[in-house]
């Protein structure tokens, strides 16, 4: 029984950038087309979380009553839930690039809003949203705004890089 020979090394050193390039080619086409299809049928938006467990846990812990977002428009979703010590973060996006994030927690207001806010920016004008009234905050971390709400024994903070409508929409959903 004879047993074929490997291809000599001046056979395998001769292939041209080319072949390489063309090989690629080949590869490269399949993937385009498959991410291509999967975009076309919708497959891009990430899913909503579901925050059942997360409020679960806020409930549990008997610290404060949290607020929840309800009746969001068409095209918000809710990103993100978290509570960690005490401090439950909610993560939203809207649909024209509005990212921002509802922090909720009974730490002291004094103590809270510097480290989610950030000590930089300036205080604005108050706001009235269904008949409570927000402090806006302007620039505590650059690009971002913030509106506060501070009642005895909670305190809300809504942040992020968002116009001042969607924090104020997302603001009037919190019940």
């Amino acid at each position: 029984m004879e047993t074929a020979a490997p291809a000599p090394a001046v056979e395998r050193a001769g292939r041209r950038p080319r072949d390489m390039a063309l090989s690629m080619l080949v590869l490269l086409v399949p993937v385009f087309l498959l991410v291509g299809f999967y975009r076309f049928l919708g497959h891009e938006d990430p899913p909503a979380v579901d925050t059942t467990e997360v409020y679960g846990s806020v409930q549990r812990a008997g610290q404060f009553t949290p607020l929840k977002p309800t009746d969001l428009p068409q095209g918000w979703r809710i990103a993100s839930a978290t509570f960690t010590g005490g401090v439950l973060r909610i993560g939203v996006t809207a649909p024209s690039d509005g990212a921002m994030q509802v922090v909720e927690s009974a730490q002291p207001s004094a103590t809270l809003i510097p480290s989610i806010v950030g000590t930089g920016g300036a205080a604005g004008a108050p706001v009235s949203i269904n008949g409570t009234e927000w402090q806006r905050h302007d620039d505590g971390r650059p690009g971002e705004r913030a509106l506060i709400q501070s009642a005895t024994g909670r305190t809300v903070i809504i942040f992020g890089r968002a116009t001042d409508s969607q924090l104020q929409r997302l603001a009037s959903s919190l019940r």
